[in-house]
């Protein structure tokens, strides 16, 4: 069955109940803000029955922080995987994560926007980050994760991990945020990445 406007049909979704959900949140956020973060705004969204959300993410926080883990999965990805003879690039990998991270931080800061702009939603999400040691600082953990195999066991490898997520970070809120104009001045992750290797300790 089709639909106009682009709205999904009801009754269950083919991709699963949790993935039609988290979609459909992120459409929300980026269209209207937390303000129209209703659970029954994103259900009608997800062709779900609004008690699936409370199943399956318990409020909307836990809804809100399962769309950043959406988001943050391509990061995991690169990490988890495994070195194959002659794999090993210190400028491919710099790109990459410079492209991933930029990629979720394009998803995601509308997320965290809203987080930010209500008070309930940011004490919860400070208390549960707190809980379960999530916050910004993993970003920086992801880099030294992936790139330490290039780098001296004593190396200090948090400035640049900084500076390439502040890079990826900047990208992708010039994207949400600039004119084209602006944008299209922006350093590419290819000079960006060029620009960083000197800085590798």
């Amino acid at each position: 069955m089709t639909t106009d406007s682009g709205k999904r049909a009801r009754g269950r979704p083919r991709t699963g109940v949790r993935e039609a959900v988290i979609t459909s949140a992120q459409e929300v956020l980026t269209r209207s803000g937390v303000a129209r973060l209703s659970t029954k705004e994103v259900a009608t969204g997800a062709g779900v029955a609004e008690s699936s959300i409370f199943y399956h993410f318990g409020d909307r926080m836990g809804l809100l922080q399962a769309v950043i883990q959406h988001h943050l999965q391509p990061l995991k990805d690169i990490v988890a995987e495994r070195d194959r003879p002659g794999d090993r690039d210190l400028r491919a990998d710099v790109r990459t994560l410079l492209e991933a991270f930029e990629e979720f931080f394009h998803h995601a800061l509308p997320v965290l926007a809203a987080i930010g702009a209500d008070a309930d939603l940011r004490a919860v999400y400070q208390q549960r980050s707190q809980d379960l040691d999530l916050g910004p600082h993993r970003a920086i953990a992801v880099v030294i994760a992936r790139l330490s195999r290039y780098a001296e066991s004593d190396a200090d490898l948090r400035p640049f991990a900084l500076l390439l997520v502040g890079a990826a970070h900047q990208r992708a809120l010039q994207r949400q945020l600039s004119p084209p104009s602006a944008q299209a001045e922006l350093p590419s992750p290819a000079v960006l990445t060029e620009t960083l290797l000197p800085a590798f300790p």
